[in-house]
């Protein structure tokens, strides 16, 4: 015997109840649109500071590429909004062993890393880094603030000089920067706040 409510048999009503309860746990938006359009509307949630929105439209984007990358990298950025290190370390991870040719994967891992292991863990995996990317003005600079924090000064200012000469920049961010705070003295007196329009 087959129950009839409403004009669905109970077990298309079941069918109906199982689908529901599958979209809330997956918490996609009510409409599922061109990528494109998930994709805006999680950058505009993601500018706006509403990470809960955004990962909702990073959901509904499909999970194959260019998509797949693309919402791994918003979800790091919103992983460090929320200062939630762990879980951006394993998305940089990801990032970095999908990714090997792009740098920036392994100075977002090692900046999370930091933060949830040691500055000696994101130091080894910058040093990888550094093998894999020798021209990375970023990578050197980062093992410049890690040498400095773990008591390292000359290391550290090679490490400066190395990554100014590929990067002017650089000189105004060390002025700046906390962990540089033991070498500032000697940027300064190399003239590296004069170079600072």
């Amino acid at each position: 015997m087959n129950l009839v409510l409403g004009g669905l048999s109970l077990v298309n009503l079941w069918e109906v109840v199982t689908i529901a309860q599958v979209t809330a746990k997956e918490d996609l938006p009510p409409r599922i649109l061109a990528p494109k359009v998930h994709w805006e509307r999680a950058s505009g949630y993601f500018a706006l500071e509403m990470y809960d929105e955004a990962e909702r439209e990073l959901r509904a984007l499909p999970k194959v590429e260019p998509w797949s990358k693309n919402a791994k990298i918003l979800l790091l950025g919103i992983r460090q909004e929320q200062e939630n290190w762990a879980l951006m370390q394993k998305i940089a991870a990801d990032l970095r062993r999908e990714s090997p040719s792009e740098g920036d994967w392994w100075v977002s891992e090692a900046f999370a890393t930091r933060r949830c292991d040691s500055i000696e863990a994101a130091r080894g995996i910058l040093l990888e880094g550094l093998g894999v990317h020798p021209g990375n003005a970023l990578i050197r600079y980062n093992l410049a603030c890690y040498a400095c924090l773990l008591n390292s000064p000359d290391e550290c200012l090679n490490l400066l000089k190395e990554a100014v000469k590929m990067d002017e920049n650089f000189k105004a961010m060390a002025l700046e920067d906390e962990d540089l705070e033991q070498v500032r003295d000697a940027l300064i007196e190399w003239g590296w706040d004069r170079a600072v329009v």
